[in-house]
């Protein structure tokens, strides 16, 4: 195969059908790029021989860290293609100011695991995809309320205390620090403000969250509290506020090893798969 052949393309909206009979071939490879494409079609390309779709491909937008990940028609797998797609994005985002590079792939599967490794990426974590579905939690009025700006410092500072805390006790993060605030992120947190959420005691918050559509995005409470229950009621509230919304389930990843797994497995979660991130150096 020519790489020379391949054309790249932004995703489009009428590139949709092709892209999900696509994705079809290999459900449980692609499933969780069909989950992202539904929220961030920006991020996706297309790859096309002629006029046939090869390959679709992740590639988030450039930052320090990014994400890529590819997939290709299983009947045109071990041509070059996810190579060469996975190069060129490697040069879009290094062009771009990236300096690592993660990608993703269904545990189990070591034909993907020995792509990855041929591409130069290590192994970096695992993550659990869970869901819960059934009734909303009887639970009476609590001190938790929607996210201002006005809360910004305060719940950036723990929230990234606790999540650095969660790395360093897995075991699999050793360069994990605790991120610091920015005006960049304080302006998305203020964007997103109606899917954002603290919980606070004595006038204090205490905890703050984040949902996006029916998928509990993260939770964290603040270290010297934990153990008090907070996170168990403040996660009952948020699911609650997911099934409020209309949506029959509540979706969440929790990193494996991960302490909180205790938590989400007595609130009804089960786990659907296990993913495996890797990552290199560009």
């Amino acid at each position: 195969m020519n790489e020379t052949e391949i054309r790249y393309e932004r995703f489009r909206e009428q590139d949709e059908q092709a892209v999900r009979q696509l994705i079809s071939l290999d459900v449980d490879a692609g499933e969780d790029m069909l989950r992202v494409l539904a929220k961030e079609p920006k991020w996706f390309l297309t790859a096309r021989i002629g006029d046939q779709l090869v390959a679709l491909g992740q590639m988030n937008e450039p930052a320090p860290q990014s994400y890529i990940t590819v997939f290709v028609d299983p009947l045109l797998r071990r041509q070059g293609i996810g190579t060469a797609m996975v190069k060129y994005m490697e040069s879009e985002l290094r062009a771009g100011g990236t300096e690592k590079v993660r990608s993703s792939f269904r545990a189990g599967r070591p034909s993907s695991l020995a792509f990855a490794q041929k591409l130069g990426f290590d192994p970096y974590f695992s993550s659990a995809y869970m869901q819960r579905t059934g009734e909303p939690f009887p639970l009476e009025d609590i001190p938790a309320r929607v996210y201002t700006d006005e809360d910004y410092i305060a719940s950036q500072a723990f929230y990234a205390a606790a999540f650095h805390d969660m790395r360093v006790r897995v075991g699999r993060f050793p360069d994990s620090v605790i991120a610091p605030p920015s005006e960049k992120e304080r302006r998305l947190w203020r964007e997103e403000a109606e899917d954002r959420f603290v919980y606070e005691i004595n006038g204090e918050i205490v905890a703050y969250s984040h949902i996006s559509g029916n998928e509990l995005s993260s939770i964290s409470v603040r270290t010297d509290v934990q153990g008090r229950g907070i996170g168990r009621t403040f996660t009952r509230y948020l699911c609650n506020e997911i099934y409020r919304r209309g949506h029959t389930s509540v979706n969440l990843w929790c990193v494996v090893g991960n302490y909180a797994r205790n938590l989400y497995d007595s609130l009804g979660f089960t786990e659907s798969y296990t993913m495996d991130l890797v990552r290199k150096t560009l």
